[in-house]
């Protein structure tokens, strides 16, 4: 039994120790050491860009919550929203750039690499690569304006005249039912329930005619003016967004300081030109309520 003995007791440590082996290789490893790589997570959605901001933006996430003031670098993908007051932004993905104008408002619909969808409410400007594209669908109608290379303006208030003009390249312009191509210096518009217009050369320089009062004096808080511009361009009072009814007049009642004051009328063309004209109107509480006497055949 003593000679035995040793080689029992080497037999029986042999065995536990491919007992533990055993066990070790069953058991998963302690704080992932060794572990094998979980899987590889999907990439990011592409995203277009904020590339510059000018006045005041703001940016709106999902399509729901508060706006927040936008900063170079923030992201926009599909859902997300930008909107201008008296300031404009910049938009960027791959081969495709996109300026919003001031009082204006843009969706983004789907963002893809050199590819972007989105809706306009106001103005907008882009300039596309060959190997970018763009879709612009217009609010308040069906009609969508699409590129594959160009620099042209999209103009649309909800309201009256839709405006696309190209600058470089071509532009398809489709609504109701019909379809055109805007060439280099042409403009083509959709009012109402018609098609696009035949594309035509825009106008030599940009239209503005303004109805001042007649009188550079008064006591009122505020003075009417009047005045025509191109159908489809964008009219600003004093900086702030006039509405242009679909034959291209508008409107507006201007407030009066005491004093006199300057009155600044700007239109911007669907090619992205501007005009600005100037009057002076003076407010005086001291004058007399203006009277205004009857025509003979008024009074009874």
């Amino acid at each position: 039994m003593r000679s035995t003995a040793p080689g029992l007791v080497r037999l029986i440590a042999v065995l536990a120790c491919c007992a533990a082996c055993k066990r070790t290789q069953a058991e998963p490893p302690i704080h992932g050491a060794s572990a094998a790589p979980p899987p590889a997570q999907a990439s990011d959605a592409p995203q277009a860009v904020v590339t510059a901001s000018r006045g005041k933006v703001e940016l709106l996430h999902g399509g729901s919550g508060s706006w927040a003031d936008v900063k170079v670098g923030d992201r926009l993908g599909a859902k997300d929203a930008l909107r201008t007051a008296v300031g404009e932004a910049d938009l960027a993905v791959d081969g495709v750039k996109v300026r919003v104008h001031e009082a204006s408002r843009l969706d983004v619909k789907s963002v893809s690499k050199g590819s972007m969808r989105t809706r306009i409410h106001g103005s907008l400007e882009s300039e596309v690569d060959k190997t970018g594209k763009l879709d612009v669908e217009i609010e308040g109608s069906d009609a969508t304006a699409f590129s594959q290379g160009g620099h042209f303006f999209v103009t649309a208030d909800g309201k009256g005249v839709i405006a696309v003009a190209a600058v470089t390249g071509s532009v398809h312009l489709s609504g109701n039912g019909k379809s055109v191509d805007v060439q280099k210096g042409e403009i083509s518009r959709i009012q109402g329930p018609a098609g696009p217009s035949l594309p035509a050369a825009a106008l030599r320089r940009v239209l503005l005619s303004v109805q001042w009062p007649s009188a550079q004096g008064t006591n009122q808080a505020s003075v009417p003016i009047a005045g025509h511009v191109e159908p489809g361009s964008r009219v600003f009072v004093q900086g702030q967004p006039v509405a242009v009814e679909a034959g291209g007049s508008f409107r507006a009642e201007v407030p009066l300081r005491e004093g006199k004051q300057r009155i600044a009328v700007v239109t911007v063309d669907a090619l992205g030109r501007r005009k600005l004209v100037e009057g002076m109107v003076k407010r005086d509480d001291s004058l007399p309520a203006a009277r205004v006497k009857k025509k003979l055949w008024q009074w009874h």
